[in-house]
């Protein structure tokens, strides 16, 4: 019994031990939608960037809680070490004229303790204040959602460099393998007299360039993955796998609909920022002018305060002092040298600069669209013809092979046209990634803010 205890006990800790190695070899898939939105959970600047609601959302409810009531208490206490002295004219005490005599008023020991209540009954600038710190919040949530528009961005445009990657390497994997083959073949005619020396080591060349390729290639799909975790606010050591596919992507691109749907600046998100940053600059000006308001408070006070020569105040027996005050105060602002003025100045300027930067950016928007998409056109013109180059290519370098194993091309023949087939593959897969690219730019300019 106590054998099968231990081996039990054994087999836990077995177990125990296995399960982080489990847990890290775990692996998050994703494809472009699965990661755009988990960055939009996770990425560290959309953190920041809830925060910021939050912090205006509590800047609201600091500014509404100025103009509720404020109740505010103390407590004090003096020990007189030495009672000051006054000086008295002697002619009330029959000293001769000219000479004072020397009195001291008070006790040694004096507490007071008080509360006080205040009610803000007007001020404009509280109202326009309130007013102010709500524009903030739906600032800030405007801003957000560009937070998000941004990070799907930048996920895709961190996403497409992975598959991109990834189907070159497929390429050269698959035609190392097809080189692999074809030099062992290669080497049995050699050693049978049927070709040259020269044409086994053109291939181990190849084969050998090939190889390096594939280690750069490696190391260049490292690196696209670990900016892909950045982006998704993942840790470099966790495991990723992208699901999508160059053919999903490609499937993505609906060319009618980026180069012909209608374009309108006021749906874009930098425009809806802009005209809410010109309503809290108007709101700014609307605060300097409200200093010209007078404002009104109401106050109550009650206060009791005990003078002893001893220090006996928690004594029941002694008398505590009250007093009581109620009232109203109105501040009534009536000269400042101008100071007010000239911040109304200040705040008005600032509200034009933003209308200039409005009609600045209603014209950048518009240029922007049409920039955008001339150069999509152009990637996607670039795109077809790469993919037509792509098939002559390769149709050349099959017809080549085919010869070579023939014997009607040398190893010369198949290096020149291995050459051109993979420059065509670079620049087709390259073509590609452009084109991805400058539609993750329209896509972006065309999304609509909905705030």
């Amino acid at each position: 019994m106590q054998k099968k205890r231990i081996v039990l006990m054994v087999c836990i800790g077995i177990l125990l031990i296995g399960l982080p190695a489990i847990r890290a070899q775990e692996v998050k898939k994703f494809s472009l939608k699965e990661a755009q939105q988990y960055a939009v959970d996770n990425n560290y600047q959309i953190k920041n960037a809830k925060t910021d609601i939050e912090i205006a959302r509590q800047r609201v409810k600091e500014n509404t809680a100025i103009g509720l009531p404020q109740v505010s208490g103390s407590v004090s206490y003096n020990d007189f070490v030495e009672i000051p002295t006054q000086l008295i004219p002697g002619e009330f005490f029959g000293l001769p004229a000219g000479e004072f005599a020397e009195i001291k008023f008070g006790t040694q020991h004096n507490a007071t303790w008080s509360a006080s209540v205040s009610q803000l009954l007007f001020s404009g600038q509280y109202l326009v204040g309130l007013r102010a710190a709500k524009a903030y919040e739906t600032l800030t949530q405007t801003t957000y959602l560009k937070s998000e528009i941004e990070i799907k961005d930048a996920v895709a445009k961190s996403y497409y460099p992975v598959i991109i990657i990834q189907e070159n390497k497929n390429y050269l994997d698959s035609t190392l393998t097809s080189m692999k083959k074809m030099l062992y073949e290669s080497e049995e005619y050699y050693n049978n007299g049927f070709i040259e020396d020269t044409d086994v080591d053109q291939l181990k060349l190849m084969i050998t360039d090939m190889e390096t390729t594939l280690a750069y290639i490696d190391n260049q799909l490292k690196l696209a993955y670990n900016m892909l975790k950045f982006m998704l606010g993942l840790k470099v050591d966790d495991q990723v796998e992208v699901t999508d596919n160059l053919d999903i992507l490609l499937g993505s691109v609906n060319n009618e609909f980026l180069v012909n749907s209608k374009f309108n600046f006021t749906d874009n998100i930098d425009y809806k920022i802009l005209k809410k940053g010109e309503g809290l600059s108007y709101l700014q000006m609307k605060l300097r002018q409200a200093e010209y308001y007078p404002t009104m408070s109401a106050f109550y006070s009650y206060q009791k305060n005990a003078m002893r020569n001893e220090f006996n105040f928690f004594d029941v027996n002694e008398k505590w002092f009250p007093t009581q005050v109620i009232g109203v105060q109105l501040d009534i602002p009536i000269w400042s040298s101008g100071t007010r003025r000239y911040r109304v100045n200040q705040a008005k300027l600032e509200l034009n600069k933003l209308k200039v930067q409005d009609m600045e950016l209603q014209q950048r928007l518009n240029l922007s669209i049409e920039t955008y998409r001339n150069e999509f056109n152009n990637a996607y013109l670039i795109y077809n013809n790469r993919l037509g180059n792509l098939g002559l290519a390769k149709k050349i370098y099959q017809k080549t092979e085919i010869k070579y194993k023939e014997g009607i091309s040398t190893s010369l023949d198949l290096s020149q046209s291995y050459n051109q087939y993979l420059k065509a593959e670079m620049d087709y897969l390259t073509s590609i990634l452009d084109l991805l690219m400058k539609k993750s730019d329209l896509d972006k300019l065309l999304t609509k803010a909905t705030n």
